[in-house]
């Protein structure tokens, strides 16, 4: 990383700490109280001092450094330890968990590697894959787009599904595509695997859309309607929300200052009359009609036959 090549980087906001090249944050999906280390190593920079960097209180703006503070906390003042070339350190125990880290840039370029005991029973590529297997499984063979048909219709297996629609789009999809294209210089390795999840990820919206179906059909009985709609409002109202959300972040100001290839893609993205769809990308009007069923049917006693 080049912070003269970065003009974007952002000041760090609690402590006066100068330009972050990571913002504050935990390493996550770790083995609990598992080391973190950390090998830096800063290029050889000019002999002479940045004129253009202000003077920091209690750090060398021309040195990097690792800042740390208590989680969730900006009254207790943050720690700036400085990194000089080929210094290593350790994040032992539990303080990764109870205090964040953040990487403050200094002026010549800098490579470094972390090290972690990875927590492997999530977070993984096989593991999402077999999640949207899962959800898949209730897709009746021989069916696609349209005509998708379900095999179950229990509440519960409607919920997971949905549930693992939104894991796949927001934990993997849009964290992805929101890094831009640079890693596509260093490899293209997760092109194919990533591939996989965008298409696996597009027959669950061909899920939700029967869903959907079968909650609108004439003559379903109340109780019924009613476990479904239950099932599937609070993942479907999630999914909005953080489509939302995701959306904003993309086309947020310090986003379009980035270079193209930095630049965060909102991906999957589609406009709202896009015929290869099933279902909008704005979920606000389907979110709507489902809570206005749920408030027409809760007056309603089921019928016995």
């Amino acid at each position: 990383m080049d912070p003269q090549k970065m003009p974007y980087l952002k000041e760090e906001p609690y402590f006066g700490m100068g330009k972050m090249a990571v913002s504050w944050h935990h390493d996550e999906n770790l083995v609990d109280r598992s080391a973190v280390a950390v090998y830096s190593y800063s290029c050889e920079g000019p002999e002479e001092d940045s004129e253009d960097d202000p003077q920091l209180e209690g750090r060398d703006p021309d040195v990097w450094h690792v800042g740390f503070k208590i989680s969730w906390d900006i009254e207790t003042p943050g720690l700036a330890i400085p990194l000089h070339q080929g210094d290593c350190y350790f994040m032992l125990d539990d303080l990764n968990a109870t205090h964040q880290h953040c990487v403050l840039a200094g002026l010549p370029p800098r490579f470094s590697s972390t090290h972690r005991v990875a927590e492997c029973s999530t977070g993984t590529l096989d593991y999402i894959l077999q999640r949207c297997q899962l959800a898949l499984q209730n897709v009746r063979d021989g069916a696609g787009g349209a005509d998708v048909s379900l095999k179950s219709l229990e509440p519960t297996v409607l919920k997971q599904g949905e549930e693992i629609h939104n894991e796949v789009e927001f934990e993997w999809l849009r964290q992805f595509w929101f890094q831009g294209n640079r890693y596509s210089k260093c490899t293209d390795w997760w092109c194919q695997p990533m591939a996989q999840l965008e298409e696996m990820w597009r027959k669950m919206e061909d899920v939700t859309n029967a869903v959907l179906r079968e909650v609108r059909k004439e003559g379903v009985p109340t109780g019924v309607r009613n476990e479904t709609l239950t099932a599937i409002l609070g993942p479907l109202s999630t999914r909005q929300s953080l489509r939302r959300e995701w959306h904003a972040r993309c086309q947020s100001r310090t986003a379009r200052t980035l270079p193209a290839d930095q630049r965060p893609e909102c991906r999957p993205y589609w406009e709202q009359d896009d015929p290869a769809m099933p279902l909008p990308f704005d979920l606000t009007d389907l979110v709507a009609e489902l809570r206005g069923l749920l408030l027409e049917a809760k007056p309603e006693k089921e019928r016995k036959a």
